[in-house]
C-alpha cells in the first residue's frame, strides 16, 4: 500500500501524502479499542519478531511504532517525550485521544502502516500496535483502556538490548552524556538526575533507558497479571511454551503460521548478523562476544544502582514468568 500511495503524482512532499493517508481514514472502518493487541518492549529487544508473529491472527492489522514522533506529528505536538512516562493515577486527555484514535485504526500513515495492504487494513476487525517506547506506560495504558486480550510486555536482556543498539547502527550519534529531555511527568527522570548526570559512556547512558523504563513494569504488583510478562530468551528456547501461555491467558488458539515463525529471525534482523547463523544457545551469549568486559560490567552497574535484579551477567534471566 505505501508503495502504491507514494506513486501518486499529488504526492511530491510530505503534505501531499499526509493529505492522501487523512482521506483514506475515512475509507476504513473505526476498528474496536477493546479488540487492541498491544506488543512491548525495547528498540532491538524482540518486538519485532514478536509482531510478526502474533500478527498472524485472521483480520488483523499492524500499526508500527506510534510513538516514533519522527513517524508521528500527532504526539509530537502535544509534547509527548521519546521515553515518555505518565503515573498510572495522572490524567492526561490529550494523550488518552491520542492513543485511542491509534487503537482505533485512525491515524494513519505511510510510516505507521508499512507492515500492511489497504486491503488488510480495510477487512481488519483488530489492531496490532507495536511499541518500543511504551514500557513504563503499560500501567497507565490498562488503567484508561479496557482490552480484550492482555498486552504482551516482551523484555530482554540489558547487555543484549545495548549491544545490539550498538550494532545496528541507529544509534551511532547518540552523545555518551544523558540529558534529562524538559518533559511533563520530570520525576520520572529528576529522581535519578543525580546519578544520570554522570553517566559518560554511550553504554552507560543504553542501559539507563532500559533500566528507566523497564523498573516500571517489573516492579509494578500486577506485573504479568495486567500484561503478559515474556523474557526475550524464554521465547527464543522455548517458544511453544510461550505461545501456549499467550493463547491460556487470551483464550485464543494462535494459527499455526505464528508458530512457524518462532524459527524465524525478525524482519529488521541484520543480513550481516551472527545471529542468522548461531545456534539459539549461542545467540544469547552473543553480547559477550561483542561488548568488552569493561562495558558489561559498566551495564550492570546501572541495573545495580536502579535495583534490577532480573538479569546479572548471566545470559538467562534469573526469575521465570509463568
Amino acid at each position: 500500500m505505501v508503495e502504491i500511495i507514494k506513486s501518486f503524482p499529488l504526492l511530491v512532499n510530505k503534505k501531499g501524502e499526509d493529505l492522501i493517508w487523512n482521506l483514506l481514514q475515512f475509507l476504513i472502518k473505526k476498528k474496536s479499542t477493546y479488540k487492541t493487541i498491544i506488543i512491548s518492549g525495547d528498540p532491538r529487544g524482540g518486538t519485532t519478531w514478536l509482531s510478526d508473529i502474533v500478527s498472524e491472527i485472521n483480520n488483523s492489522s499492524l500499526i508500527w511504532e506510534p510513538l516514533m514522533l519522527g513517524y508521528n506529528n500527532e504526539f509530537k505536538r502535544i509534547d509527548f517525550d521519546y521515553r515518555q512516562y505518565i503515573p498510572e493515577n495522572k490524567n492526561w486527555e490529550e494523550a488518552k485521544l491520542l492513543f485511542r484514535k491509534t487503537f482505533e485504526g485512525k491515524s494513519l500513515s505511510s510510516n505507521l502502516c508499512n507492515r500492511n495492504t489497504f486491503n488488510e487494513l480495510i477487512k481488519a476487525d483488530r489492531i496490532i500496535v507495536k511499541f518500543c517506547r511504551a514500557n513504563q506506560l503499560l500501567p497507565w495504558l490498562r488503567k484508561n483502556f479496557q482490552f480484550e486480550y492482555d498486552p504482551i510486555y516482551i523484555v530482554r536482556h540489558p547487555c543484549a538490548v545495548v549491544a545490539s543498539q550498538l550494532r545496528q547502527g541507529g544509534w551511532d550519534r547518540i552523545s555518551p552524556d544523558f540529558k534529562i529531555p524538559d518533559c511533563k511527568f520530570q520525576e520520572f527522570y529528576s529522581t535519578h538526575s543525580k546519578f544520570l548526570q554522570n553517566i559518560n559512556s554511550k553504554e552507560k547512558r543504553l542501559a539507563a533507558y532500559w533500566c528507566l523504563v523497564n523498573r516500571i513494569p517489573l516492579s509494578h504488583p500486577k506485573n504479568n497479571k495486567d500484561w503478559i510478562t515474556i523474557t526475550y530468551e524464554d521465547l527464543l528456547l522455548d517458544g511453544e511454551n510461550q505461545l501456549s501461555r499467550i493463547e491460556k491467558r487470551w483464550n485464543l488458539k494462535l494459527p499455526a503460521s505464528s508458530y512457524e515463525k518462532l524459527n524465524k529471525v525478525s524482519t529488521t534482523t541484520l543480513k550481516s548478523s551472527p545471529i542468522n547463523e548461531l545456534e539459539k544457545t549461542d545467540q544469547l551469549n552473543q553480547w559477550k562476544n561483542y561488548l568488552s568486559e569493561k562495558q558489561i560490567q559498566d551495564i550492570l552497574s546501572v541495573l545495580k544502582y536502579f535495583n534490577i535484579n532480573v538479569y546479572d551477567y548471566d545470559s538467562m534471566p534469573k526469575v521465570r514468568f509463568l
